[in-house]
């Protein structure tokens, strides 16, 4: 891909990387959640749901960016 500036790459790297990790967050979030909740423990989701926004975020203004 053809990027205009040097700064426009990085933010897209930046962008990349930490879509990455909230995806492997999120992932390893959930599974955690299953496997509390099988043993009645209470599970805190307002800090998932906030990973979920930020993902979607992070991926809006990717495409943004990118298109």
């Amino acid at each position: 891909m053809n990027f205009d500036s040097k700064r426009k790459k990085q933010h897209i790297e930046l962008l990349t990387s930490r879509i990455a990790e909230l995806h492997g967050s999120i992932v390893r979030d959930v599974i955690s959640a299953e496997f509390q909740e099988n043993k009645n423990i209470i599970i805190c989701k307002a800090r998932l749901q906030n990973k979920a926004k930020l993902f979607k975020k992070y991926n809006r203004r990717l495409k943004l960016i990118l298109y």
